[in-house]
């Protein structure tokens, strides 16, 4: 007999709450193992988010379980924090401090990007050109900053980098956008996170 499953190994930033991040993974579909920065990726998990408001420090250590399910060829969707964590442990520089992408007396503001016809995140969201998404960073990749064998999918209009991918047949992805606030995205972003849990089904 064989049972399908899709669980999904979670990593937070260390001191941040994983509820918003689980419930992301759920509203995919999946099922949430979260495991600590220090931990190894899951034998029972079939893919992975990591993720994270916060901004990445170069004091941060890249993640055992990101490292080791870039290694296994796991799925792999950073958000965030996670997005900067995916970009160093596939050899990319930490992100720089930026403005005009967050309005701290505000909440969470928003900002135009636009999206590259023909990469992984368009073909997902099933979407190109300029779209206005949530937005509450201080800090961001340049492109320069980004890793060799990595796309720059999605850019601000400063130029800020808003979306890596790995071409080919990986699917490894980070967004900068919070993908995990599914009602202040817009249509059919969420589609990011059905894919995740759709590509993290395995059998036993």
């Amino acid at each position: 007999m064989t049972l399908e499953f899709s669980y999904v190994a979670l990593i937070v930033r260390p001191g941040e709450s994983a509820a918003q991040f689980v419930e992301a993974i759920n509203h995919g579909g999946g099922v949430a193992v979260q495991i600590g920065v220090n931990d190894t990726f899951p034998e029972t998990a079939g893919g992975l988010m990591i993720a994270g408001d916060a901004a990445y420090l170069e004091s941060d250590n890249v993640p055992q379980g990101l490292l080791d399910a870039i290694e296994g060829g796991y799925p792999v969707l950073g958000i965030g924090w996670g997005m900067h964590a995916l970009n160093v442990a596939m050899g990319g520089q930490s992100p720089v401090k930026i403005s005009g992408h967050s309005a701290p007396r505000e909440g969470i503001c928003k900002h135009p990007l636009f999206m590259a016809p023909g990469g992984k995140v368009g073909y997902t969201i099933a979407g190109s050109g300029w779209v206005t998404v949530p937005s509450d960073h201080t800090h961001g990749l340049l492109p320069a900053q980004v890793a060799n064998g990595l796309l720059s999918s999605v850019y601000a209009e400063d130029q800020v980098v808003e979306a890596i991918e790995k071409p080919g047949r990986d699917w490894l992805i980070g967004v900068q956008w919070p993908a995990q606030l599914i009602s202040r995205t817009p249509a059919g972003f969420d589609s990011l996170l059905l894919a995740l849990v759709e590509r993290s089904e395995r059998r036993s």
